[in-house]
Order: structure tokens, then sequence, then C-alpha cells
């Protein structure tokens, strides 16, 4: 007994850290906007302290929420969430070129964050009933579907960043509801053979004179085929495994060629490459990625200290308050504090994990994984992007950019994490 009332004890480690980020976040997001005295940025600091403190009410009313009502309630939200997406689209705001926000009592949310929320929850349900193997592909029909509807509607906004997470939170749940590893491998493998037939293209474009590198173009790719081949044969996958696998790596490796050859115009390209080497197009896609790499290595160990950032006093990194808010950290903080607050995400993630060894409830199970793995996304892209390691994609870093649609989500992912601590597991 004494052990069951432990499990449903609050994890009060897991909450305070999450306090500490929200409170860096608004000190960053103060010093990113405090030298504009008129603008829209004025004053944000305010508005962000107001979700804040929104977001620790709707953590203790999720806390406080059975998980048996999000697991009976969890088709009903997806639904909503669809309905908000269908509104953003047909009569949303028109901002930053996609349609991505609507109006409620004078509020502008944005769908596409909810709609992670939603698609969570129903995925745990589903997968909480029914498990997924590549050996009955009949099982991956109504998954399929609960993933590909809010996919198609957010990449029609479009976002695609927003859109991706979609894609990479699953990964996880399916592996956590019994799919294998083996399984996994062979869903993103053609994800991986479509990242290895274009990084010869991005090089050989970005290459004096534009050149091309022949043969050795298709040699990273024809590696790891070769690996993929000897791993279908060494496990002995059914024919219609091998059928599926080798033409979904063949189709994506041939399908970037043929974009990048005939559809793409030059200077989408030369967007595209931006991140493998943004002094290709400086004052243009580089731009933002320069300016970030210069504010972050500025900081040097210690930073420049607060309210000392060159980089964001002069207004040269654009969304420093939001995308960006990691070179602010890093420009005013150093190596030091960025690496405190890479700690800090990491014993968040970590802690939030953890009720995996002690709960037996395949739902709420599913529910921290998916949580965690949204955040863990975020993060890591975000930061990644800040640091030039990968393209532009305007995911925001969870607990510390700017916006009230992500901080009500973080706050509803960090909700359902301490949620699976306290909540009753026998349902």
């Amino acid at each position: 007994m004494d052990d069951l009332r432990s499990k449903r004890r609050l994890d009060i480690p897991l909450l305070l850290s999450a306090m500490a980020l929200w409170v860096i976040g608004i000190f960053l997001v103060y010093s990113a906007t405090y030298f504009h005295e008129t603008g829209p940025l004025v004053g944000l600091y305010k508005q962000q302290i107001i979700w804040v403190a929104m977001a620790l009410v709707i953590v203790a009313i999720i806390v406080a929420i059975p998980a048996r009502w999000l697991f009976e309630g969890a088709y009903v939200f997806y639904g909503i969430s669809l309905i908000l997406l269908i509104i953003a689209i047909v009569a949303g705001i028109h901002a930053k070129g996609a349609e991505r926000w609507i109006s409620i009592a004078g509020f502008k949310i944005q769908p596409s964050e909810f709609a992670k929320v939603g698609l969570l929850l129903a995925l745990a349900r589903y997968l909480s009933e029914k498990t997924v193997s590549l050996h009955k592909l009949s099982t991956f029909i109504l998954p399929g579907i609960l993933i590909l509807i809010p996919f198609a509607m957010v990449l029609k906004q479009p976002d695609l960043g927003t859109a991706l997470v979609f894609c990479v939170m699953v990964l996880p749940m399916f592996y956590w509801s019994k799919l294998e590893l083996l399984d996994v491998f062979y869903i993103v493998s053609p994800l991986i053979s479509l990242l290895l037939s274009a990084l010869p293209l991005l090089l050989s474009y970005e290459a004096e004179g534009g050149g091309t590198w022949g043969f050795f173009e298709a040699v990273p790719w024809g590696i790891f085929f070769i690996v993929l081949i000897g791993i279908l044969y060494f496990t002995h996958s059914p024919i219609f495994i091998w059928i599926g696998v080798i033409a979904g790596n063949i189709f994506t490796s041939t399908i970037i060629t043929v974009v990048w050859g005939s559809v793409l115009k030059d200077y989408q390209k030369l967007r595209i490459i931006s991140f493998i080497n943004p002094q290709a197009d400086p004052f243009g896609a580089g731009y933002q990625v320069i300016q970030s790499k210069v504010a972050v290595g500025s900081g040097h160990i210690f930073g420049k200290g607060w309210l000392q950032g060159t980089q964001s006093r002069l207004s040269f990194l654009p969304e420093q308050h939001t995308d960006f808010i990691f070179s602010v950290l890093g420009e005013q903080f150093g190596i030091v504090g960025c690496s405190l607050v890479i700690l800090l995400f990491l014993f968040l993630i970590i802690r939030g994990l953890m009720v995996t060894h002690s709960c037996r409830n395949r739902f709420i199970n599913l529910v921290a994984v998916g949580a965690a793995a949204i955040l863990c996304f975020h993060i890591f892209v975000n930061i990644a992007m800040t640091l030039g390691m990968m393209p532009v994609t305007g995911l925001p870093l969870p607990f510390l950019s700017y916006g009230g649609s992500f901080t009500i989500t973080v706050a509803i992912l960090v909700g359902l994490l301490l949620n699976a601590r306290v909540t009753d597991q026998d349902f």
C-alpha cells in the first residue's frame, strides 16, 4: 500500500524544473525585447508572465483530472483539434505566410499546437488497446489515418515543422506499444535514403561552378541500400516487407533527385543549402543562422551578462524572443548558461519518463512517452537550428520561447507527465 501511495505522489522535482525553465524564459524574453520603446515587442514579457501564470493553472487542472477521463475523452479532444484546424484553414488569420491562427474571445491561438495533444491522446488510446506490426499491415490503417489527417491539414497551412512533430512523436509510441525495433528501422529507412540522396545534391550545388560529384554522389546511399538488403535477408523478413521497404527507399531517393532537378528554383535551393553554408546567402536565407551563431559564439564561457547582449540589443538577431531565444541565452550567459538550461531540459525529460518504470497502465505510459517525445523534438531541433546544425524550421523552444499557444501546449504536456504520477492506474 505504501508503494502504491508513493507512485501517486506529485513529482515535485519535475514541477520545479518546469517552473525554473519558465522563469528563465521570462527573463530571456524581457532581455530580448526591453530595448524596444515602441512597436509590437514592447512589454511582451508582461504578456509572457500572464501566459506562464495561465500555464501553471492548466498544469494544476491536468494533474487533477483522472487519467480515466483523459482515456475516455481522447477521441473527443482529437476531434475538437481537427475542427480548430479546419477553421484555421478556412477562416484563419494570415501571418508569416501561413494560415495558422484563429481568434477566440479576443485571443489568437494556434490550432496546430493543440493538434499535437489531440493526436497524442488519440494515438495513446488506440495503441493501449491494439498492437501494431509490419507483419500485419492492417494494424497500421487506423493509426495511419489518425496521423495523416492532422499532418495533411497542418502541412497545408503550411507549417512543415509542426507537421514533422506528428511524425516524430509516433515512432517512440509505436515502439513502446511493442512494435519491434527492427520494424521501426524499416519505417524510418526511407527517410534515411532521402537524406543520403539529398546531401550530395546540396554539396554539389554549393560547389564552385555548380559541378556534380558524378558516380561518387551515389556511394553513401548505395552502401546504406546494400546494408538494408543484408538486414532484410538475414532477418528472414517476409516478401511483402521486402517489397515495401525496397520500394519506399527507392522512391524517396529518386523523388528528391527529381524535385531538386526539375521542381525547385535556384532561390529555393539557396534557401535549403543555407543551413550547410549560411555564407552562400548571407543577406537572405543564411542571415538568421549567421547572426545566431555570432550571438552564441560571442558569449564565450560565462556570457556578456544579462541585458548586455549586443546582437539582441541592436536587433541583429531576427525572432530573438521566439525561435532564436537560445541565441539570447548563449550571448548573455555563455556556455555555462546554455549547459545549465540543457541539463534542466534533460532532467525534466528523464524524470517524466521514469513513470514508465513503475506504472503498469499502458495508456498512461504511452501518454508519457509521447509527451516526452514532443518536448525532446522541439528542444533538439530548436537548439540545433540556432547553432546552424539544422535548417530553420520555426519550431519554438519549450518554456523559453515567447508565445501563448505554445506555452499552453507545453503546460498540457507537463501536466500529463505529472498526472501519470498521481493518477489512479486501475482502468
